[in-house]
């Protein structure tokens, strides 16, 4: 291996974290949304990380330079939380001018750029194709396949695994991962593709599993071109801004250092050994030589009219809620209440049929899904929280709608704030006993840990399961049998053990708020109208429907198309 050397004493990237906090927005761009994280304080550096992750894998490296730079990384189309670029067949060079398009979208001054895998070809090809936007590239591990090797990778990287709906299909993704470690390619189990390293922690493996249910069914494209891209050399005599190129030794494309040729003075490979804190001081005084003078956009969060489901963050006390809303925006709002576990995204369907004839948002519950978690977490706490995004949403009176657990919450909101509330809309509300209140409190929410052996995906799946089964879930005898319709299909499973394992534990306090609250005292003081769905199949509705009726005698009960 030929190129200069360097060890150098990194900065405390947690430490720095700590300190500039992580914001996240989107980006309108040609008609697509794409999600980004923004961190740090100083002139714009760019970040674009591997695949299939998306921008948090970058953000140790953002960390180590945020006391400098306003640290920028985009999830690639497809990744994360960015919708994909369409067509199933895509190049680096779509990618680089992808991402051009999002530059300019926000007004990026020209500013260094850092890539790692597929992030690193996208950088380079970015270089090549648009230099007026590059003031200079550092690029981690530049893939350079052959075009055999390349072959053999899209013949195995990308065969389809489809949800299974019994579940199986956790034990196969986590298996596939935890191979990643072993083997490179994962799918050549043989003492000549072993990677010389140690195996990946759990907690690590869980955070690819994670990042690669994101984008299940939209990596593939992206991650081909990657994979199939073979340019970089020729890229590097095209290339007039500075560049330098390095990898750790443990990496599994560190021996295509050999591969790269430099052209030119303004291009180098420096050897960093196996360290990543080595690794990450180089980027930063490689950030550092090639900082821009321009100054760093201001990205701000907007709400507007819109026939399709639209994501956005808001700034709440130090944190955020990712909220999503749908419909005319001149139409009067309701706020929709996800149930629990989970987050936002299993009520979409619920938001398509009351966006008919009004404005409809959803936030994720702080602690679940994509919202900052609350330090303190009582049922008005978070009722604030909500409130005060709505707030930033400038949106003052809504109706507030709940499902399930999510209706205490809409309950303890129009209490709280009486004046802001126009009607309660509750599908289903704990209505517990003192009995079924313990009982509940003890074992509704269970504590989840990252196995080593992934198991806590499954578990996860089959408890949202059973919980279309009995009441209470945690209680599987005949005499719990709900008898009631539920969704057990793979697609809706999937996705709701997927939210709920986001911040696997956030739910759990959510609940033992809601459980705290006497709901039941709450909605007996309050003066506006309130309406039940009827007929809902909602857990929380058929154990506590007639106890509902029997309570509020005066509520309206309509079926939901009739609401």
């Amino acid at each position: 291996m030929t190129g200069s050397s360097v060890a150098v004493k990194a900065s405390n990237p947690t430490a720095v974290l700590d300190a500039y906090p992580v914001t996240r927005r989107f980006v309108d761009v040609g008609g697509r949304r794409l999600h980004g994280r923004i961190m740090g304080a100083g002139p714009p550096a760019l970040f674009l990380h591997s695949s299939p992750a998306n921008s948090s894998f970058v953000l140790p490296e953002m960390a180590a330079v945020a006391d400098r730079f306003t640290c920028f990384a985009f999830d690639t189309p497809g990744f994360g939380l960015s919708d994909p670029l369409p067509g199933e067949t895509l190049t680096v060079a779509d990618l680089a001018d992808a991402l051009a398009d999002t530059l300019a979208a926000i007004a990026m001054p020209p500013c260094p750029v850092f890539g790692c895998h597929t992030g690193a070809a996208i950088a380079l090809e970015l270089g090549v194709r648009h230099p007026d936007r590059v003031t200079g590239l550092m690029l981690d591990a530049l893939s350079c396949f052959t075009a055999e090797e390349a072959a053999a990778l899209e013949a195995g990287y990308f065969t389809k695994l489809p949800l299974d709906p019994l579940g199986g299909h956790f034990s196969a993704i986590w298996t596939r991962f935890r191979d990643q470690s072993i083997w490179f390619p994962w799918f050549a189990r043989d003492p000549a593709h072993v990677n010389e390293s140690d195996l990946t922690s759990p907690a690590a493996t869980n955070r690819w599993v994670t990042m690669f249910f994101d984008a299940r069914d939209t990596y593939v494209p992206a991650y081909r071109a990657a994979i199939g891209y073979r340019d970089g050399p020729e890229a590097l005599r095209h290339l007039t801004v500075p560049i330098v190129l390095t990898a750790i030794e443990s990496d599994m494309l560190y021996p295509h250092l050999d591969r790269v040729k430099p052209s030119g003075e303004n291009q180098r490979i420096v050897l960093v050994g196996d360290s990543v804190p080595a690794r990450r001081a180089l980027t930063a005084k490689t950030l550092d030589a090639f900082r821009g003078s321009g100054a760093a956009p201001v990205l701000r969060a907007a709400m507007a009219s819109s026939d399709r489901v639209v994501r956005q963050f808001v700034d709440v006390g130090g944190g955020q809620l990712l909220v999503r809303s749908l419909g005319d925006r001149e139409l009067p709002p309701l706020l929709l209440i996800h149930d629990l576990p989970g987050a936002g995204g299993q009520s979409e369907r619920r938001m398509r049929e009351l966006a008919r004839d009004q404005f409809v948002v959803a936030f994720d519950l702080p602690g679940c899904g994509e919202s900052t978690p609350l330090d303190r977490t009582a049922l008005g706490d978070v009722a604030d929280r909500l409130w005060d995004g709505l707030t930033e949403l400038g949106l003052s009176r809504v109706t507030l709608a709940g499902i399930g657990f999510g209706s205490s919450l809409a309950v303890e909101m129009a209490a709280r704030a009486p004046e802001r509330a126009v009607s309660l809309l509750l599908d289903g509300l704990l209505l517990p006993d003192p009995d079924e209140r313990q009982a509940l409190a003890g074992s509704y929410a269970p504590s989840v840990a990252v196995e080593p052996d992934g198991s806590h995906w499954f578990r996860t799946w089959q408890m949202i399961r059973d919980m279309g089964v009995w009441w209470p879930w945690f209680t599987p005898t005949r005499a719990a049998l709900r008898r009631a319709p539920a969704e057990f299909g793979a697609d809706a499973l999937h996705r709701r053990t997927c939210e709920t394992l986001r911040q696997p534990n956030g739910w759990a306090a959510a609940v033992a708020a809601a459980l705290d609250a006497d709901s039941a005292a709450r909605l007996a003081t309050l003066r506006i109208a309130v309406t039940f769905v009827d007929g809902s199949a909602n857990p929380l509705a058929t154990a506590y429907g007639q106890r509902a009726r029997d309570l509020f005698p005066q509520a309206e009960w309509r079926v939901l198309g009739e609401v």
